[in-house]
């Protein structure tokens, strides 16, 4: 319910649901720091997603560029969770293409940013999955994109994890904070008339 009122920007929700919200961002923020001597070198996590043509379009076009995701992030340690959930994804929706990302986390990037991910496989449900889960708008680097192999459908993405002290996120966040310049709600609501 959350992800979608957050993938959908249904404000009320969003309201309704911000104490969960600041509190699951607060949580990942401790354990990312009592976690942190985990992350002294570089490692890969994977996500499987199912994204509409014009989106898929989007994504390719951003090579180089940057991508934030609206939601808290799920990604697993281990690919095959991530793969399975894309072939599901392509078994219940004929229109949509299966992104498999592959989402590099560089220690030096990690000690410069302000979005904290956590290793939550004592605190999931399923902890098979292995799950690192990531802040709300994290953002990445978009790489490569290749099809796969073995199905036509499913596309891998290379995406980097990027820290605060990247020229054209500092920028852009610069310019974010200029535009919507305010307090509280009046803060809030510039920025939502300006997604």
């Amino acid at each position: 319910m959350l992800n979608h009122a957050l993938r959908q920007f249904d404000m009320g929700t969003m309201a309704k649901m911000s104490f969960f919200i600041r509190n699951l961002h607060r949580q990942l923020e401790q354990l990312h720091k009592e976690q942190s001597t985990m992350y002294n070198k570089q490692f890969i996590v994977y996500r499987g997603q199912g994204l509409t043509q014009q989106d898929f379009k989007q994504l390719v076009y951003t090579k180089g560029g940057l991508l934030s995701f609206n939601n808290f992030l799920s990604t697993c340690t281990k690919p095959n969770g991530a793969i399975r959930f894309v072939q599901n994804a392509l078994r219940t929706h004929e229109n949509i293409v299966g992104v498999f990302f592959i989402i590099t986390i560089d220690p030096s990037e990690v000690s410069t940013s302000t979005s904290p991910f956590a290793f939550i496989k004592n605190h999931s449900a399923f902890p098979q999955e292995e799950e690192i889960l990531f802040s709300m708008h994290t953002v990445f680097r978009v790489g490569d994109t290749k099809q796969t192999v073995n199905n036509n459908r499913i596309w891998e993405v290379q995406l980097t994890f990027t820290g605060d002290n990247d020229p054209q996120l500092a920028a852009l966040t610069q310019r974010m904070r200029e535009e919507i310049d305010g307090i509280g709600w009046y803060r809030m609501g510039r920025l939502m008339h300006r997604l």
